[in-house]
């Protein structure tokens, strides 16, 4: 059997026209479908994983900045319980602000200037100045990251310490000095207090 003889024998027959038309709406349905996929930015799932690792990147810098203002206090309190004198000791530091990152930026600069006469001797200079930058980014296991060039810490504005053995005026002196010329601050940023007994 041939097969345009089949297909005119199926176009003759209501029933074949019926399927006919089912058949082409799915394909219709299925083409539609392809192209709206084809054609939208961003599946779902990837903006709700986008979400979750912004999330988890500020969480991350949160405790980066938590664990840097920890290791300070404990860095201070090490170090003063080795001084003579000096007991238990508490500190509270402050600082400036939080920890400042400094990404890669790629500039480009262009600058042009068009000498223009005309036939009557007319003059004209035109120039033209384009300035852009962007933030150089790189890929990562968590995706897109600016790339870092620098780290700055957070600057230490005060100190509060609180130690057995403070109320000897000389370990009191000796603890503010000693804030004073590891943070570089002046000694009214620094205020030492003698612990409860």
């Amino acid at each position: 059997m041939d097969i345009k003889n089949f297909f005119e024998k199926f176009n003759k027959s209501s029933d074949g026209q019926k399927i006919l038309k089912l058949i082409a709406g799915c394909l219709i349905l299925i083409f539609v479908y392809i192209a709206i996929s084809f054609f939208s930015n961003k599946p779902v799932t990837q903006t709700f994983s986008s979400d979750t690792s912004k999330s988890e990147e500020n969480a991350n810098e949160n405790v980066s900045n938590f664990n840097y203002e920890e290791q300070q206090k404990n860095d201070l309190k090490s170090i003063l319980k080795q001084m003579e004198g000096i007991g238990k000791v508490d500190v509270m530091i402050t600082f400036e602000s939080d920890e400042t990152k400094v990404p890669a930026v790629d500039t480009n600069a262009q600058k042009v200037t068009t000498d223009e006469t005309d036939k009557e001797g007319g003059k004209r200079i035109t120039n033209q100045q384009t300035d852009g930058s962007k933030v150089v980014v790189t890929t990562s296991s968590k995706g897109n990251e600016p790339l870092i060039v620098k780290t700055y810490k957070p600057k230490v504005i005060g100190v509060v310490v609180v130690a057995e053995g403070a109320e000897n005026s000389k370990v009191k002196y000796d603890i503010g000095k000693a804030v004073s010329n590891l943070y570089n601050l002046p000694l009214d940023k620094v205020n030492v207090y003698p612990m409860k007994k």
